[in-house]
């Protein structure tokens, strides 16, 4: 092998040298080549792929032979010779190295369209990167049986012996309806301030972090403390409010309650991460930092708090981009899935009807677009106080779901101890 360490190969070398080698050695896979030499790493690599394309019959002596009259053709002599002697020990394994050369060809186009999108911001350039990955992820080593895989996967879902992953949200009126979260949506929870959406995401995030599941809960407008003490609440079943003043007013046995729910939340796969903006880019290093999750679930509270990388014209346009980018960070890290609270506007409080509609969201339309599901709070008792409340009484929350993009929409009804922080 000319001295050649295997192990100092770099993570593009190993698998194209692989490629290259069998390709060579054993000419009848070359019909099992579906990667195009631009797909490698190596010019050196891709002109020698692009040899064995347009002349099928090539041997490892014609390569030589050229190797030797031109020095230039092929990376030279002395790199021919090294992929003609390479110790490639069996011609299995052909499939694997070329899924592995296109992940890392993926990898590099999908940083020149973020390279290109942050020299340029615009909407044009974020529906191209858009468009590029969708494109990126339609690529397949295994084309020609492509049609049948479909339909076995499909035979699959019907005999429930394949289920496409959905994670359950834990609120059985709301799975009833949407089934639960799939990987790679962007899904938003849109509400007026101080109707229960933060109560809600933190117990989504509870009820989410499960199994291999991990949960990253995003606060750009709540304290870590005041957030952990809600969460804690929510555990203990303990009312938030003795929180303020917990030595005074907590029980010895509400005390031991909220202890135990300390080493609860503390086993929890789920971590809050407070900051008072946060950007896409930042985003997008939190999902890279939970790609060897099972699913990954980013929570953010709130979507119209968060700042974009570049300048805007308006509010609007900024947080119609924002949207645009999360949607692209589900569709690069498909194991995640995105959770974003947002803000409605007041539009609402002006109408008879206080329900509320997809048009209320705030500051943005490019969320209607965006988003895979849309679901929207409301509470008849947050616009008419009953007189005969009793205190540390349910509230009716109805979780409607405006948008689903797979399935079904209507109204969850949920009940919200708001002093307990938690929803049944």
């Amino acid at each position: 092998m000319n001295n050649i360490d295997q192990m100092r190969l770099n993570d593009f070398e190993y698998p194209e040298k692989n490629i290259l080698a069998r390709l060579i050695k054993w000419p009848e896979l070359r019909k099992d080549l579906k990667l195009q030499p631009k797909h490698f790493w190596d010019d050196r690599h891709a002109a020698i792929v692009e040899a064995l394309i347009n002349n099928p019959g090539l041997t490892d002596a014609h390569l030589m032979n050229d190797a030797i009259r031109n020095k230039s053709a092929f990376g030279g002599y002395e790199f021919v010779d090294t992929l003609i002697n390479y110790p490639i020990p069996s011609k299995h394994g052909m499939t694997n190295d070329q899924l592995e050369v296109y992940h890392y060809y993926k990898q590099r186009e999908i940083k020149k369209k973020w390279e290109d999108y942050e020299a340029d911001p615009s909407d044009e350039n974020a529906l191209e990167m858009s468009g590029r990955i969708q494109e990126l992820n339609q690529f397949e080593v295994h084309e020609d049986s492509s049609k049948l895989e479909i339909m076995s996967e499909i035979l699959d879902d019907l005999h429930n012996v394949n289920e496409t992953p959905v994670t359950p949200t834990g609120f059985k009126t709301l799975d009833s309806l949407i089934g639960g979260f799939e990987d790679g949506q962007l899904n938003v929870i849109a509400a007026r301030p101080s109707l229960g959406k933060t109560a809600l995401a933190l117990q989504l995030g509870k009820q989410l972090a499960k199994d291999n599941n991990e949960v990253v809960f995003c606060s750009m407008e709540t304290r870590e403390k005041n957030l952990t003490q809600r969460l804690l609440a929510n555990i203990a079943k303990v009312s938030l409010s003795k929180f303020k003043n917990a030595a005074r007013d907590m029980s010895k046995e509400e005390v031991d309650r909220v202890t135990d729910a300390m080493s609860v939340y503390h086993k929890m796969n789920l971590k809050i991460v407070e900051k008072p903006q946060i950007s896409p880019s930042e985003i997008r290093g939190i999902a890279n930092s939970m790609s060897d999750a099972e699913h990954g679930f980013i929570i953010i509270d709130y979507l119209q708090l968060m700042h974009s990388d570049k300048k805007h014209n308006s509010k609007y346009e900024e947080v119609s981009q924002i949207s645009r980018e999360l949607k692209v960070i589900t569709q690069e890290f498909q194991n995640i899935s995105i959770i974003a609270i947002a803000q409605l506007n007041r539009g609402v409080e002006q109408r008879q009807d206080k329900r509320p509609m997809m048009s209320d969201l705030r500051d943005s339309g490019g969320i209607e677009q965006d988003a895979s599901m849309i679901m929207m709070l409301y509470r008849d008792d947050y616009y008419h106080e009953p007189k005969d409340k009793q205190p540390g009484a349910p509230s009716e929350l109805d979780v409607i779901v405006a948008k689903n993009k797979d399935g079904e929409v209507g109204t969850a009804k949920l009940e919200y101890y708001k002093n307990i922080q938690r929803i049944y």
